[in-house]
């Protein structure tokens, strides 16, 4: 439960830090963490920190139903305790906590053959963002309203922007962020987006990028799927379920 919870906290900071950034108004109110803007895509308008008091968390949940937040909106049910689906939610997608000791040894380091640093400027972080987003043009991220990733971001000394490339092109990019719920520091990795010829050796070397940023800790996450699969095969273990539930439009 210990790494259960830092993981969940964890998860909950970052979403934090992302809508801060973007000018939403956030609180933490207990059991939840709850963004009172619209939600950035791809990013819930509450999280559930806590596996109790999930009568409190329905009935703050429905209080929210009667904002002035544009549909749809969603709920991270960090514990999958949750049932919303009375209140008009339906189960976007379910996915599994995971959680690596800081001292298990990676698999697999000689493979490792992509070059990673963290983005330090502007322009490296709207060109990081048209890589996590899948490449293109370029468009959907020149404009500051259209942008999710925000350069006060780099500005965190608890977040590290992390792109791994070869032959001079992003093929991968990830987010580690650190953070402290009170059972002691862990890193959280994220927002892993994949796209060269050697994916699992690019993971790897996400993975092994996070450790560097933050060396020492703990690392928690969450995936689903293959992504769950072949964090697996890096060592991560589970530790407990979530689910997110979405509104309607």
């Amino acid at each position: 439960m210990k790494h259960l919870s830092a993981a969940v906290h964890n998860n909950a900071v970052w979403c934090d830090a992302v809508c801060r950034a973007l000018g939403c108004d956030t609180m933490w109110i207990e059991c939840l963490w709850v963004n009172r803007s619209p939600a950035p895509s791809y990013y819930p308008s509450a999280v559930t920190l806590e596996p109790v008091r999930v009568t409190e968390q329905v009935a703050r949940v429905r209080t929210m139903l009667d904002w002035p937040i544009p549909r749809p909106w969603s709920v991270k049910d960090s514990f999958g305790k949750l049932d919303l689906a009375p209140l008009g939610f339906e189960v976007l997608f379910e996915a599994k906590w995971i959680g690596l000791s800081p001292d298990h040894v990676l698999p697999g380091s000689a493979f490792e053959d992509a070059i990673w640093a963290s983005v330090r400027h502007d322009t490296e972080l709207v060109a990081w963002e048209q890589a996590w987003r899948g490449g293109g043009s370029g468009d959907a991220v020149r404009s500051e309203s259209a942008r999710l990733f925000q350069p006060a971001l780099l500005d965190d000394p608890d977040i590290r922007v992390l792109s791994g490339t070869r032959d001079g092109r992003t093929v991968a990019v990830a987010i580690a962020s650190r953070s402290d719920n009170g059972t002691g520091p862990v890193v959280g990795i994220s927002n892993i987006v994949l796209s060269g010829d050697g994916p699992e050796a690019d993971r790897f070397g996400a993975v092994a990028a996070t450790r560097r940023a933050f060396p020492g800790l703990p690392m928690v996450g969450y995936e689903r799927g293959v992504d769950l699969i072949a964090m697996g095969a890096l060592g991560f273990r589970s530790l407990g379920p979530l689910r997110v539930w979405t509104t309607s439009p």
